[in-house]
């Protein structure tokens, strides 16, 4: 099975772990430009990804921040859909009904 991060996102989908795994540096740029913030502006050299399961020092950034990786990491889940809270009042109040990210993971959920 292809790598799933803890939000049930698959990586192989993920814009910044294709541009990163292909070496794409105007597809970085790219993204950069899309995800930057007046708070957090980001460049190509942010836009890196080997997947969210790696090493705090393997992470950008933004996913050392992510708060639906830190919460499966201190559950040690694999991912969201295997809490017996899910979904959680964070995924309620976060993550669209429709996300396809959330329907796998309650779809996993409803199949346990």
């Amino acid at each position: 099975m292809e790598d799933m991060a803890y939000c049930g996102y698959f990586c192989s989908g993920c814009p910044v772990y294709q541009a990163d795994l292909c070496g794409d540096m105007a597809e970085k740029e790219r993204l950069a430009r899309q995800y930057s913030t007046s708070d957090r502006p980001l460049t190509a050299a942010d836009m890196y990804c080997r997947g969210c399961g790696r090493e705090e020092g393997e992470l950008p950034a933004f996913c050392r921040e992510c708060f639906i990786r830190s919460c499966a990491q201190k559950r040690r889940l694999p991912h969201c859909g295997a809490c017996v809270e899910f979904p959680c009042v964070y995924w309620r109040t976060h993550i669209p009904a429709d996300s396809p990210s959330r329907i796998l993971l309650e779809q996993y959920r409803a199949g346990q």
